[in-house]
């Protein structure tokens, strides 16, 4: 190996080095608790040497979101390559798939939804564009397969891509269910499941817009 490979290497195992105490540290104290002192002495480098990495904590955060995201949608692409499955039971096998991701994840895939604009503020512009493309790398499934269930006639028509907004909603809300333990997991998932897909298969009556008699 020349020098150059050497030192890219020996880069690359200080910026995974630096993700990992950030991902240990979030099991420990809140994402304002932190700081990048607090990342220094874990790793036991300057805070000098942080920034030739990173620019702040938050691009720290927003790298291990990416990550995350990335991870979960590799595990909607196996659900995806298991063969063919009808449009609910891809939904079904989704919603496992993000359930389990989240358990073990949720520390810091929380902050998606709390200290998103914050975030975003923080980060550099090729960091903001990946969150942007690891975000839509992970809904445009669901609004392919609400596509695919509306022209089946298994779902009723409808903006395909504030249905998919919708259900990361309400599964967000019940993951944040798992992790104060009202939830269980997977126990609860078939009652989540009922909920969900019952409102997705819907009643034409229950359209807001639509008058009573």
């Amino acid at each position: 190996m020349g020098i150059v490979e050497r030192k890219e290497r020996e880069k690359a195992e200080r910026r995974r080095s630096i993700l990992e105490a950030a991902r240990e540290l979030i099991q420990e104290k809140t994402f304002e608790e932190i700081t990048m002192e607090d990342l220094a002495k874990r790793l036991e480098l300057s805070r000098a040497t942080l920034y030739l990495y990173f620019r702040n904590k938050s691009e720290i955060y927003t790298t291990l979101l990416i990550e995350g995201m990335r991870e979960l949608e590799s595990g909607y692409d196996e659900v995806l390559a298991r063969g063919p499955l009808e449009p609910l039971e891809k939904l079904q096998a989704f919603a496992f798939v993000f359930f389990q991701f989240y358990q073990g994840n949720h520390n810091y895939f929380d902050l998606i939804v709390t200290k998103r604009a914050e975030l975003r503020k923080d980060i550099g512009d090729e960091v903001l564009a990946d969150l942007e493309q690891a975000g839509n790398s992970v809904i445009q499934p669901l609004v392919n397969i609400i596509n695919e269930g509306a022209e089946n006639g298994e779902f009723p028509a409808g903006p395909p891509e504030k249905m998919a907004w919708l259900l990361r909603a309400v599964a967000i809300g019940f993951a944040v269910g798992i992790r104060e333990g009202k939830i269980k997991f997977p126990e609860d998932l078939p009652l989540a499941q009922q909920l969900l897909l019952y409102g997705l298969k819907g009643h034409r009556s229950a359209d807001p817009d639509k008058k009573k008699d």
